[in-house]
């Protein structure tokens, strides 16, 4: 059974605010499948990600490169953007599976291939008014089930 929680961002600060304040909970290994209309802020929740691990990275859209891997230290982190990808074996073709044991992975527009992951938590961005978005985390398993949890008392 799938748990989630939600919280309202009121900007583009908030939203990276909360993703730099749950940073700390994930590991290499760990995958967000993140959900949104354009411009919802799921670039922004990554950037607040990776200032949350202090990467010096540049964290901007992997819209046309597909994929882009920020530094932190300790591990990377994978930001991967299937817009443009239709079809797992697409998907399959890129070649970057390889390294989701060993960073942590952010995939926008993954919903449409979420069936091909056997273990992710599904971050949905929701537009509400001009700056106010509410963000959805949602756990496929009882690992995150079990984040779901420690989200809610890092952010409430």
């Amino acid at each position: 059974m799938s748990k989630t929680f939600q919280i309202l961002s009121k900007g583009q600060e908030d939203t990276k605010n909360i993703a730099r304040k749950i940073a700390p909970l994930f590991h290499p290994g760990d995958l967000f499948i993140l959900d949104g209309d354009l411009g919802a802020g799921k670039t922004h929740f990554v950037k607040g990600f990776t200032e949350g691990y202090t990467s010096g990275d540049s964290v901007t859209s992997p819209t046309f490169s597909i994929a882009n891997f920020y530094r932190t230290g300790e591990f990377d982190i994978l930001h991967i953007d299937l817009y443009r990808i239709s079809t797992i074996e697409e998907f399959e073709d890129l070649g970057i599976t390889d390294y989701f044991d060993t960073s942590i992975t952010f995939i926008e527009w993954g919903k449409k291939l979420a069936d091909y992951f056997d273990d992710y938590i599904l971050v949905s961005f929701e537009t509400k008014g001009d700056n106010e978005r509410f963000i959805t985390f949602t756990g496929n398993n009882e690992k995150y089930n079990s984040i779901i949890n420690e989200l809610k008392n890092k952010l409430c």
